[in-house]
C-alpha cells in the first residue's frame, strides 16, 4: 500500500493513513480530515490557505455529539439532562421536573420543541455534510491546479488489526460521508478478520460479509507473498552469515558459510506451519535478534529454535507441553509419538534442509549442497530432544571386528551408516541424497554437540524473545 500510494504521488493527489496508527482516536472523521489537510497541503502551491476544515464540522464530530446535545436539551428544557438520567427512575405521584428556577416543566410541550429541534439538527448536518463535500472537493482541485491529475486517492490501511468499533465507524464514515465526486478510497484489509470485527459490533449471526460488500465498488484479492522474496525484503539476512557467528564467537547449526541457505531453511520450517506474513517476518526477527544475542561460545539449532517459535505462535498449550517434556496425546488408549502428532498437524513433507559442507573424517565430499528432509529432522532430531525417556537414555552399542571390546558412541553408530550409504550411492554414481543426506543431517548435529543443550535454554530464549513487543520499523 505504501509503494502504491508512492507511485500515485508522482501523478495524483494521493493521502495514506494508517488507521491502525491512529485508533488511539475516538473519531476516524477527525483522522481522516486530519490527514487530508497535512498531506494534502504539502503536495498543493505554497501559497494556497484553503486548507482549513469548515466550521460546519463540528457537527459532524463524534466528541462534540454529547456536549451539543446536553446543551440543546438545557437550553429547551431549561434543565441537565444529566440531572434527570442521575435521578430516580420512578418519579413520585405528582412530583414534576421542575426548571433550574424551580418553575414546573410541560414534559409534553418541552419534548415536542426538542424533537422539533432534533429533526432540525438533523437537516443541519446533511448541510454540513454537503459543506464537507465541497471543501475536500476545493483542496483536491488544489493540488491538481498545481500540476497533478485528477481523481485524488485516499489509502486506507491496516483496518483488521484496528478496535472492532473504530474499523466500523471508519468504513461508514467513509461510505456516507466521503461519497465525492473525484475522490477514490482504497482500503487494505485482512478481509476475514474484518468480518470478526464487524460481527463484534452487530453480533455473531450478522452476515458480516454481505455487509462489508456494501461498502465497495470494486475489490481485488492480493496473494500471499512468497516467503523467500519477504524476508529477503524484510530482515537483515546478513546476521544470518557465519562470518557473523564467528564474529559472534557462537555456533549455529546447521553451519552454512552465507546466509542464504540458512535463511532457506528457516523459510523451510516457516512454511511448514501455514504462518501469516506478518507472523513469519516476527519470527525471521527474533530470530536473528537471539543469535545476535547469545552469550559467547553458544551453540544453537537454528531449526529447533524456529520450530519452537512458530508452535508457540500456532499453539500456546501444545509449546508447554513440548518445552515442558511432558507431551502426552492418546489415539484410545494407544499413546501417539510427539513427531507423528507433528507429522499430523503440520505440513513438513516436501520441505528441504540444506546444508553444505566438504568433509567428513575419512569421507571427503565434492564440495556441494547436499538437501535433508525437514520431516526427518523433526522425526529423528527435534522429537527425540524433547522427549524426557530418550534424554534420560544414553544409547551404547559394543562395536565389533578390530574395534571389539570398545563401547561404540551414537557418533560412530551413525557414521558406520553414513559410510554404507556413502558408499552405495558412489558405486552407483548416484548423487549423495536422500537417506544418505539425511544422515549427514544427524551426524553433523551429533558431531558439534549442539544437541547437548537442555530443553531449558530453548525455553528461555523463546519466551525472552516473545516477551518483548517487535515493532516494525516505518
Amino acid at each position: 500500500m505504501r509503494r502504491w500510494a508512492h507511485d500515485l504521488k508522482a501523478k495524483y493527489p494521493v493521502v495514506y493513513v494508517d488507521a491502525w496508527k491512529e485508533d488511539y482516536s475516538e473519531d476516524p472523521l477527525m483522522t481522516v480530515i486530519s490527514s487530508m489537510i497535512s498531506q494534502l497541503k504539502d503536495q498543493a502551491p505554497k501559497s494556497v490557505e484553503a486548507f482549513k476544515p469548515p466550521k460546519k464540522l463540528i457537527g459532524l464530530l463524534k466528541a462534540a455529539a454529547p456536549a451539543i446535545a446536553r446543551g440543546i436539551t438545557k437550553r429547551y428544557l431549561g434543565i441537565d439532562p444529566v440531572k434527570i438520567m442521575e435521578s430516580d427512575d420512578e418519579l413520585e405521584q405528582g412530583e414534576l421536573i421542575k426548571d433550574d428556577e424551580g418553575q414546573p416543566i410541560d414534559m409534553g410541550i418541552a419534548a415536542s420543541k426538542v424533537v422539533g429541534h432534533l429533526i432540525s439538527e438533523h437537516d443541519a448536518k446533511s448541510t454540513a455534510i454537503e459543506s464537507l463535500k465541497v471543501t475536500v472537493g476545493q483542496w483536491v482541485k488544489s493540488v491538481v491546479d498545481n500540476g497533478k491529475d485528477s481523481p485524488a486517492f485516499i489509502f486506507i490501511d491496516e483496518l483488521d488489526r484496528c478496535r472492532p468499533s473504530y474499523a466500523v465507524e471508519m468504513l461508514e464514515t467513509i461510505k456516507h460521508i466521503f461519497d465525492i465526486k473525484g475522490v477514490i478510497f482504497v482500503v487494505a484489509t485482512d478481509t476475514e478478520q474484518l468480518q470478526h470485527a464487524v460481527k463484534a459490533i452487530y453480533g455473531e449471526g450478522f452476515d458480516a460479509k454481505t455487509y462489508l460488500a456494501r461498502f465497495f465498488d470494486s475489490g481485488f484479492s492480493l496473494k500471499s507473498s512468497n516467503f523467500e522474496n519477504l524476508l529477503e525484503v524484510h530482515c537483515q539476512k546478513e546476521k544470518l552469515s557465519k562470518d557473523h557467528f564467528d564474529e559472534l564467537n557462537i555456533l549455529v547449526w546447521p553451519e552454512n558459510e552465507g546466509y542464504q541457505l540458512t535463511m532457506d531453511n528457516i523459510t523451510a520450517v516457516l512454511g511448514s506451519f501455514n504462518l501469516s506474513t506478518r507472523a513469519a517476518i516476527q519470527i525471521t526477527d527474533k530470530v536473528i535478534a537471539i543469535t545476535s544475542n547469545l552469550d559467547k561460545s553458544a551453540k544453537l539449532d537454528v531449526l529447533m529454535l524456529t520450530t519452537l517459535l512458530c508452535i508457540r505462535e500456532k499453539d500456546e498449550k501444545l509449546y508447554e507441553e513440548i518445552i515442558s517434556l511432558n507431551f502426552k496425546k492418546f489415539d484410545g488408549d494407544k499413546s501417539i509419538t510427539l513427531d507423528d502428532y507433528l507429522s499430523d498437524r503440520f505440513s513438513f513433507e516436501a520441505k528441504e534442509i540444506k546444508i553444505e559442507f566438504n568433509k567428513i573424517r575419512e569421507l571427503y565430499f565434492e564440495t556441494d549442497i547436499y538437501h535433508s528432509d525437514l520431516s526427518f529432522y523433526i522425526k529423528d532430531i527435534f522429537s527425540p530432544f524433547f522427549d524426557s525417556k530418550s534424554r534420560n537414555r544414553v544409547p551404547v552399542f559394543l562395536s565389533l571386528g578390530g574395534n571389539q571390546g570398545r563401547e561404540q558412541t551414537k557418533e560412530d553408530k551413525v557414521l558406520e551408516k553414513l559410510r554404507s550409504l556413502y558408499q552405495d550411492a558412489r558405486s552407483n554414481e548416484n548423487r549423495v541424497e536422500g537417506s544418505c543426506a539425511n544422515k549427514i543431517l544427524e551426524f553433523l548435529n551429533i558431531r558439534t554437540k549442539v544437541n547437548l543443550s537442555k530443553p531449558q535454554f530453548y525455553k528461555d530464549l523463546v519466551e525472552l524473545a516473545s516477551a518483548i513487543d517487535w515493532i516494525e520499523d516505518k
